[in-house]
């Protein structure tokens, strides 16, 4: 097998060539959400919200992948080590991305909607009764339908910095279309109390503590002022973002995730 160029929570990548990668997911990674990051992928690309191409599907060893475009870039996490000064324009970096990739629309994607009220029956949710349950579902398929794109896990670790200062996105498997309050939500806990990073070394995960809020805020104003979004509007579909979110089982998110959701559905859904 080629040389590992990168790894993350669901898979590693290998370069294959000069101008091209193979991303291989573990073999406990779900089939289904690595045909949908591929299939995803396909539809932005053809949008335009990412330069990255993928092309033939893959087996190797037991593990499901397919070849991609390689891009060129430094994810936004390592721009630090490489310009300190970075720090202080990442967050306006990532907003701009984030109005660029939001300004497309399609009805290709998923309908978010859709997906949290079916997630709402995973086992994961059992922390919810019955009755939590169906009034949840039927908040959330209230609120109006939308074909704005949306990536949903739009962090500094998965949006990369070229040579000329561009910023491309990467890592479509859950991309969907909806309100872009869902993503300004979901933005809104990333920053605040998210886990950090695992696969980044503990020296990264430490630094990304002490900068993530700063960086928060430059992200917030930028985006307000490119795109202004009023609070009301990213109230409203916080649950959304949120049962998206606990739907992953990250077990340090659980707590907080999970007490959340509760106290939302008892306001939202009356």
């Amino acid at each position: 097998m080629s040389e590992q160029y990168a790894r993350g929570r669901s898979a590693e990548v290998f370069r294959e060539g000069d101008d091209k990668v193979m991303k291989l997911f573990f073999e406990d990674y779900p089939r289904e959400y690595a045909e949908k990051e591929y299939s995803n992928t396909k539809i932005v690309s053809e949008l335009g919200c990412t330069s990255m191409k993928v092309y033939d599907k893959v087996e190797k060893d037991g593990r499901f992948g397919f070849i991609m475009d390689y891009v060129d870039g430094v994810s936004q996490n390592d721009m630090p080590s490489k310009n300190p000064a970075y720090i202080f324009k990442a967050g306006k970096d990532l907003a701009r991305c984030h109005v660029t990739v939001q300004a497309k629309h399609t009805r290709e994607l998923d309908d978010i909607r859709k997906v949290c009220a079916d997630l709402l029956d995973d086992k994961l949710m059992d922390f919810l009764s019955d009755d939590e349950k169906v009034r949840a579902k039927k908040y959330i398929m209230s609120l109006p339908d939308d074909d704005t794109v949306l990536h949903l896990d739009f962090h500094t670790g998965n949006t990369l910095v070229d040579k000329d200062g561009s910023c491309k996105v990467i890592d479509w498997m859950t991309a969907a279309r909806g309100n872009r309050a869902v993503e300004y939500a979901l933005m809104e806990f990333l920053f605040s109390e998210a886990e950090l990073f695992p696969e980044a070394s503990e020296a990264q995960r430490k630094f990304m503590s002490i900068i993530r809020g700063s960086i928060g805020k430059q992200f917030y104003k930028e985006y307000n002022k490119l795109t202004p979004i009023s609070a009301i509007e990213v109230d409203k579909y916080r649950l959304l973002a949120l049962i998206f979110r606990r739907s992953w089982g990250i077990e340090f998110e659980k707590p907080y995730l999970t007490r959340k959701i509760k106290e939302l559905i008892d306001i939202k859904c009356r």
